[in-house]
């Protein structure tokens, strides 16, 4: 069935929210929608089903759409599996409309035994099967920038070769032109959580996030930080005059989240959103390790073994000289 945008029954809860903020910018067309998706954990088969019926959604939405954004967590732990992070490029490659997608936490990883050796190794199994860690997307309505910011957001993760995400960062805001508006999305917030009953901070290098901020900052047409990681929806202004940032729920099964994906809409200046829950099978249903529903568990067949590449699916780094 097509998701239902509008008022809906509270047992049906297809469309659970909605919000907006002013953005004082003007755009080239009066409206135009974007998509964001966030911490698929590609490798549990409820979260294959999620994802793998999100993506029939959004590819059957009864309006032209811009962009769709992943902000990562794509795999849990599995990216250097060649069956997870085939399956997870498959599902990707399937998305009709540009995209761009930025890894989170649990694709490349800095934890475990030697965890500076295993987040470069990563990182390049990552870059392998995904694409590279800045990716950036431009229509005549906006600019979509999803980029890697683990090197800036943790104490003591390594540098990656080759990869300076604040240099990037600077490159390709510097190139776009000055009214045209600028989405840039990460995997974890540069803002506080608040779990337990108390206030943590998302990023737990400050010196990383003022770094980061700064660049920002000196960017006004940059309307909006887009990102996930939390597992719920979160929204923040900050001090430093500069882009908000908007946190979009997720897919991923942990403590009970049900599975949604984020619509947001640019009217004239003004950035809403809605977001679209997928609903379960049924509790007797049987799904399969590729995310379909099998009437006998006999036929169950894993996720295709062969990775494939999807450096000519995804949008390129654009980097002035």
């Amino acid at each position: 069935m097509k998701p239902r945008i509008g008022r809906c029954p509270a047992t049906v809860a297809l469309l659970a929210a909605a919000a907006s903020f002013a953005l004082t910018f003007r755009a080239s067309a009066r409206q135009f929608r974007f998509v964001q998706i966030s911490d698929t954990h590609q490798g549990r088969a409820i979260h294959q089903y999620r994802y793998r019926e999100a993506i029939r959604q959004i590819n059957a939405l009864p309006f032209e759409v811009d962009c769709v954004i992943h902000t990562g967590d794509i795999v849990s732990n599995g990216v250097k599996s060649p069956d997870v992070a085939g399956a997870a490029s498959n599902f990707l490659a399937s998305i009709n409309a540009p995209k761009v997608v930025c890894p989170g936490n649990h694709d490349i990883l800095f934890q475990y035994s030697d965890p500076t050796n295993r987040f470069l190794r990563t990182a390049e199994a990552y870059q392998r099967h995904f694409g590279p860690l800045a990716q950036s997307h431009e229509t005549s309505n906006a600019v979509y920038i999803a980029i890697c910011t683990e090197t800036l957001r943790r104490n003591a993760a390594p540098e990656i070769p080759g990869f300076d995400p604040l240099d990037w960062l600077e490159r390709r805001l510097a190139a776009t032109p000055p009214e045209k508006p600028v989405f840039v999305c990460t995997h974890v917030p540069d803002c506080d959580d608040y779990s337990d009953g108390k206030f943590t901070p998302g990023w737990e290098n400050a010196d990383g996030l003022a770094a980061w901020r700064a660049v920002l900052a000196r960017h006004p047409n940059v309307k909006a930080v887009l990102a996930g990681h939390f597992h719920r929806n979160a929204y923040a202004e900050h001090a430093d005059g500069g882009p908000p940032t908007v946190v979009a729920s997720c897919f991923a099964s942990f403590w009970q989240r049900q599975a949604s994906y984020r619509i947001f809409t640019v009217t004239d200046g003004r950035l809403s959103w809605q977001d679209v829950y997928i609903l379960d099978p049924p509790p007797d249903a049987h799904v399969s390790g590729d995310g379909t529903i099998v009437a006998d568990s006999a036929l169950d067949v894993p996720p295709p073994a062969a990775p494939v590449d999807t450096a000519d699916l995804v949008s390129q780094p654009q980097q002035r000289e």
